[in-house]
């Protein structure tokens, strides 16, 4: 059998198994991406010997890290409250010697080969994973969530340029320093015209789905680039997501479909794949791993306890919420490993060590720090109200058949959306989308009415219905608007998908 063909059963089979197991995790209130790992663990080599890791599998796993450090950086947790001030820098240079100095010196004592190379990844903080413990508290956007992401994103960023520069001692230390500042720099001094491409790409080309598949292509394309010059291509991906957080800030439709492209695909297989990697399981493995998770929780609870008071945050919850596990560095062993930089054994015992502590530590951090994990029922819920519990924190803006189209195009403007309902004393006319508007002269914007322009089918509900068949009808029509009507058929409110899935994904039920 062909490696596509068996691959597209490997994938099939880990894909769903993964979810499976993120379901049970997530029943036991344990950290669900770890039930991946273990999963992997248990079909690959390192016990049944199931699913057998190649090129195919490896590359597509490893995008799941990409896309979900994208993901992070580009939904905004507040960073714009942050300060770079000193206190920051230099509890995450505690964060970041101390761990590393007691890592190393167990590994050397070991009498590991590659002491210096694995003390990086095991001794970093991991984001994506932080990430998920935030929202899932739902402190994302509260002050300590926010200081944690941040520690722990200088810690990740800080180690990672320091992984790449030892990782390529065998060419010129000077030109490695170059290409990795080369890369950070351009990201940044680039991601303004990249958004500008962005929105001209949208207004100009009526493809369908343009918006999802050139930001999908730019994602790829960067981390090509970063990859080429040996940096780590999620921290690339964390960057450009950063950077374009302002033009994803009124396009919460496109932020939808990447998180179902990537929590639903990518990032089970990436958690997957990193138990896949392990070599045959022993006792070696085992104690040396069990070993390595003990100096790892140590010395990260340590750094986070001592650098607490420099942050303001308090002492068992910066050093708890700094010490999670399970994100890029398990990406750096999986680099490493295939470099040839160490064995498989050495990753086994690695990967291992990270996995417990990614297990462990959230547990502990849910267990000390008071904060409840948000139940997904509770949502379900929502769905099933009325529409019109929600109108009133929906924009009610329409356009009467009697206005010209320079005031129709400044209400679009205004809203930020790409159609208005045309209405005519509440009586519903038909929709006006900007594809129309750009095909005419603007010339004759202050002469056309909005009734001159001919429009659209507009779909309606009843304000009675629930919320659940506005989400439906909005998938199933693809529609931009969707007008709710009261009993008598007049229209009362407006919605739009993405002021509607933002609505639902802000209130605090």
């Amino acid at each position: 059998m062909s490696l596509l063909i068996i691959s597209l059963l490997y994938l099939g089979i880990m894909l769903i198994l993964a979810k499976l197991m993120e379901e049970a995790f997530s029943r036991l209130r344990l950290v669900p991406f770890v039930g991946s790992i273990f999963l992997g663990i248990i079909l690959g080599q390192g016990v049944l010997d199931f699913i057998k890791i190649n090129e195919i599998i490896s590359f597509i796993t490893s995008l799941g890290i990409v896309f979900l450090l994208f993901l992070a950086g580009a939904e905004e947790i507040g960073l714009n409250e942050i300060n770079t001030d000193k206190s920051v820098l230099i509890s995450s240079i505690i964060q970041l010697i101390l761990p590393f100095t007691l890592l190393f010196l167990l590994l050397y004592f070991l009498k590991i080969p590659n002491a210096i190379l694995l003390s990086i990844p095991l001794g970093m903080t991991s984001v994506g994973p932080l990430t998920r413990l935030l929202l899932d508290l739902g402190i994302s956007k509260e002050k300590i969530g926010v200081m944690l992401f941040y520690e722990g994103t200088i810690v990740e960023i800080t180690s990672v340029i320091i992984f790449a520069i030892i990782s390529n001692f065998a060419k010129n230390f000077a030109i490695t320093i170059l290409e990795i500042l080369g890369i950070i720099l351009g990201i940044f001094l680039l991601s303004p015209y990249i958004a500008k491409a962005l929105e001209k790409i949208e207004i100009y080309i009526n493809a369908r789905e343009v918006e999802f598949a050139s930001t999908i292509s730019l994602i790829l394309i960067i981390s090509f680039i970063s990859e080429i010059f040996s940096f780590n291509s999620a921290i690339s991906a964390l960057f450009l997501g950063f950077l374009l957080r302002d033009y994803f800030k009124d396009r919460k439709d496109l932020l939808d479909k990447l998180h179902g492209f990537t929590y639903g695909f990518f990032e089970p297989l990436f958690f997957v794949s990193i138990g896949l990697y392990f070599t045959k399981l022993n006792f070696s493995i085992l104690s040396i791993g069990i070993i390595i998770t003990a100096v790892i929780v140590i010395s990260k609870f340590l750094a986070g306890f001592i650098s607490a008071t420099l942050v303001k945050v308090p002492r068992v919850i910066n050093a708890l919420g700094t010490s999670t596990k399970g994100g890029v560095d398990a990406s750096l062993l999986i680099s490493a490993l295939s470099l040839g930089l160490i064995n498989r054994i050495e990753y086994s015992f690695s990967a291992l060590a990270i996995s417990i502590s990614a297990l462990l530590i959230p547990l502990i951090f849910k267990a000390t720090s008071g904060y409840k994990v948000k139940t997904r029922q509770r949502n379900k819920s929502l769905i099933e109200n009325k529409i019109s519990d929600i109108l009133p924190s929906l924009k009610y803006v329409t356009a009467s058949c009697e206005e010209n189209l320079r005031t129709v195009i400044q209400k679009i403007n205004e809203l930020g959306v790409n159609a208005i309902i045309v209405c005519n004393e509440r009586k519903v006319l038909g929709y006006i989308s900007t594809e129309e508007l750009l095909e005419i002269e603007p010339s004759k914007y202050e002469e056309l009415r909005a009734c001159d322009v001919e429009l659209h089918e507009i779909i309606t509900l009843y304000d009675n219905e629930n919320i659940k068949k506005l989400l439906d009808t909005f998938r199933e029509k693809e529609v931009p608007v969707i007008g709710v009507l009261n009993k008598d058929g007049e229209l009362v409110g407006t919605v739009y998908e993405r002021d509607l899935l933002r609505l639902l994904l802000t209130l605090k039920i």
